[in-house]
């Protein structure tokens, strides 16, 4: 099986990497750029939602977080972003962990609550502090261009290296999902108490799953911020019901959930913007939202849950056509 796995990553990898040969239009790849830091982000919501159960309204605090951090030390200090996306790193860790002490705490929608009061604290703070820009925003030097600078003038830089985070992304969430640390957090997210009696350390494994998401999140809150070359309040820290979504509609609590939901979500959302939002009916966010419900009223467990049960199906029909041909 895992090695199955293994061939049909290297497949993918490879189509991701000749993609741009052969597909150089800047849209296209714009579209693309945005489905692999969404992949990012939902990996990092699944991690702490998907397969802790920790339900999080307030996710995008870390992507805003990273962004932000990235983006004062090289505005106000002229350092590196590649040095301010680790220090991004750092200070999303550490907020995690300041999050997650007294949040875990909660239980349900209590911890949701909580985690949406803590982005809306976050982001009044930013949105008041003039250091960093108030609710204006940072807009980023454009001195220099290249790798060192991480800011090019075409997309398929950007097109690399947001690909490079989503397999990192997808790759943590695949270790974690076949290692103790995944066993133990969806014990956790099926019955808190069982998972204490058998000897799991919650609050630990709470706060590790948190760690992961934060980390993943923060290096998406500075790829995001240098590919727009701008950030501001809105754009950080208003994320997190896209963030989810993405996964929902891809299947929460799966690998390729958050890269099923973002391949679908986003052009779909592109291609509606693009068609339908020019009568200014708002026509474009009525067919977006419809899709959305629709999956989540008819398939709870998003599109891999569909091609799971569908998966399901025809194993049973082939099952019963071998009984009956063996019957014969």
């Amino acid at each position: 099986m895992r090695k199955r796995i293994f061939i049909g990553w290297i497949i993918f990898t490879g189509l991701l990497l000749i993609f741009p040969v052969f597909v150089k239009t800047p849209y296209i790849l714009h579209i693309a750029i945005m489905i692999f830091i969404y992949t990012t982000l939902g990996a990092s919501w699944n991690i702490l939602s998907g397969f802790a159960g920790q339900l999080s309204l307030g996710h995008s605090v870390f992507l805003g977080v990273g962004g932000y951090t990235t983006a004062l030390l090289l505005v106000k200090f002229g350092i590196s972003p590649w040095i301010g996306m680790f220090a991004g790193i750092i200070v999303s860790i550490a907020l995690s962990w300041i999050i997650g002490v007294p949040c875990f705490r909660l239980q349900g929608r209590y911890f949701a609550i909580a985690t949406m009061a803590v982005v809306q604290i976050v982001y009044l703070v930013i949105a008041r502090w003039e250091f960093a820009g108030g609710a204006r925003g940072i807009y980023y030097p454009l001195k220099n261009w290249g790798l060192k600078a991480f800011t090019f003038q075409g997309k398929m830089p950007y097109y690399f290296i947001a690909m490079a985070m989503m397999l990192v992304a997808m790759s943590v969430t695949y270790y974690i999902e076949y290692s103790h640390i995944g066993y133990y957090l969806k014990t956790i997210r099926e019955n808190t108490d069982a998972a204490a009696a058998l000897g799991i350390n919650v609050p630990k494994y709470k706060m590790i799953a948190m760690m992961f998401s934060a980390f993943l999140a923060s290096i998406s809150g500075t790829l995001y911020g240098q590919y727009l070359l701008f950030i501001d309040p809105d754009t950080m820290f208003l994320l997190s019901v896209p963030i989810m979504l993405v996964t929902i509609v891809g299947g929460i609590g799966s690998i390729l959930g958050p890269l099923v939901g973002a391949g679908v979500l986003i052009p779909v959302q592109e291609i509606a913007r693009i068609y339908l939002s020019g009568s200014g009916r708002a026509i474009d966010q009525l067919l977006y939202g419809s899709l959305i419900v629709i999956v989540v009223i008819f398939q709870p467990k998003g599109i891999m849950g569909m091609f799971d049960l569908l998966m399901y199906k025809l194993k049973k029909i082939k099952k019963d056509s071998k009984g009956k041909i063996n019957q014969m």
